[in-house]
């Protein structure tokens, strides 16, 4: 949206979101022969290794996703008056996943072709329908 647009848009509170991702292996790209999905890695505070979402395939859709920024000042048992700051919150809605899968493991390096590469698979997770994802998710900032 161009400025103008942006100006014209009144009565509204957040984002919301439509969004169809689809992770293909690709193997000329990859270091699997029949081609690897999309790698994610997390490296903890002062870790020394990885935790890492590897091997993602396959189609992710959702319609309708609410995002915005809210107060917390109340509720959460108590807890949201002592908080008393902002939050980005994502309002859940139904996914869809089509022949979705990935492999939540550790590793002791960031990329999966590097000399030495070791990695140890946790689980690996595949489905394909539609899960019903349930409330909000509040994602709080640290000072």
């Amino acid at each position: 949206m161009d400025e103008g647009e942006l100006q014209g848009i009144t009565g509204r509170d957040g984002l919301s979101l439509s969004l169809d991702i689809n992770f293909a292996a690709t193997p000329e790209q990859t270091r699997c022969l029949s081609g690897c999905g999309t790698r994610i890695a997390f490296q903890p505070a002062n870790g020394a290794g990885f935790i890492v979402i590897d091997n993602i395939r396959g189609t992710f859709s959702f319609d309708g996703v609410q995002l915005d920024v809210v107060k917390i000042d109340s509720g959460f048992d108590g807890d949201g008056a002592a908080f008393n700051a902002t939050a980005l919150r994502l309002a859940l809605t139904p996914a869809r996943f089509s022949n979705a899968q990935f492999t939540l493991a550790s590793s002791n390096q960031v990329h999966g072709d590097q000399p030495g590469h070791r990695q140890t698979g946790v689980f690996t997770y595949h489905t394909d329908g539609e899960v019903r994802l349930h409330g909000n998710l509040y994602l709080f900032g640290t000072r």
